[in-house]
C-alpha cells in the first residue's frame, strides 16, 4: 500500500473554537444570536480574530479560543 504524502500550510492561520462562561462551545448563529452546545463536535472551527470580536458583539459573558 503507497502512503500519501501529508502536505501541511504553515501559512495558514492555527484553527480554534471559542468557548463561552459555561464552557460550551461556539457552533453558529440562529436567527441572529449566537448559539452554543456542550457537544464540541458540533463546534465550528475558526481561523482570526476578527471572527471573535464579531462573535463577542452577539455574546453576553466571557468567550475564550482554544487551539486545536
Amino acid at each position: 500500500m503507497k502512503k500519501k504524502k501529508r502536505v501541511f500550510d504553515i501559512a495558514k492561520e492555527p484553527e480554534f473554537i471559542v468557548l463561552n462562561d459555561q464552557c460550551q462551545a461556539f457552533i453558529g448563529f440562529k436567527e441572529g444570536e449566537a448559539v452554543f452546545s456542550d457537544d464540541l463536535d458540533l463546534a465550528k472551527l475558526l481561523y482570526n480574530d476578527n471572527q471573535v470580536a464579531t462573535l463577542r458583539v452577539y455574546t453576553y459573558g466571557k468567550l475564550e479560543k482554544e487551539y486545536i
